[in-house]
Parts: structure tokens; sequence; C-alpha cells
């Protein structure tokens, strides 16, 4: 009777340590697929950071041109009529 009582808590025992291994890998899992998703979103950042460094130089030049430009229309006499 004793050495069914404790088969009965080896196998609860073995039971809740499945359980527990179980949860433990499923968490690992999860843990890999939060990291991968974050080097994702990290790649995505610098990829946009260096989007908007472009975005900024175009506009720098655009700029620069249009500023010529003005320069350029002021230098050129008016006619008074």
């Amino acid at each position: 009777m004793e050495d069914a009582r404790a088969i009965d808590k080896f196998v609860v025992l073995e039971e809740r340590l499945n359980k527990i291994l179980g949860g433990y890998t499923k968490l690992k899992e999860e843990r890999e697929e939060v990291i991968s998703q974050i080097r994702e979103k990290e790649e995505e950042v610098e990829r946009l950071k260096r989007e908007i460094s472009s975005l900024n130089n175009e506009r720098l030049q655009v700029r620069t041109r249009i500023e010529r430009l003005i320069e350029r229309l002021e230098e050129i006499p008016l006619e008074h009529r």
C-alpha cells in the first residue's frame, strides 16, 4: 500500500515536472520570438533613420537651389515703364 502511495507521489511529481518543463520550453520559444521581433524593429528603425537623413539632405539641396534661383532673379534689373 505504501509502495502504491509512493509511486502515486512520483507520478504526480513527474506530471508537475513535465508541466514546468513544458512551460519553460514555451517561454523560451516566446522569448526567442520577441527577440526576433525586436531585431526586425531595430532594423526598420535604422532604415527609417537613413531614409530621413536622405530626405533631409535632399531638402537641403532643393532649398539651396531655390535660394540660388531667387538670388539670380533678384539680380535681374527691372525696367520701369
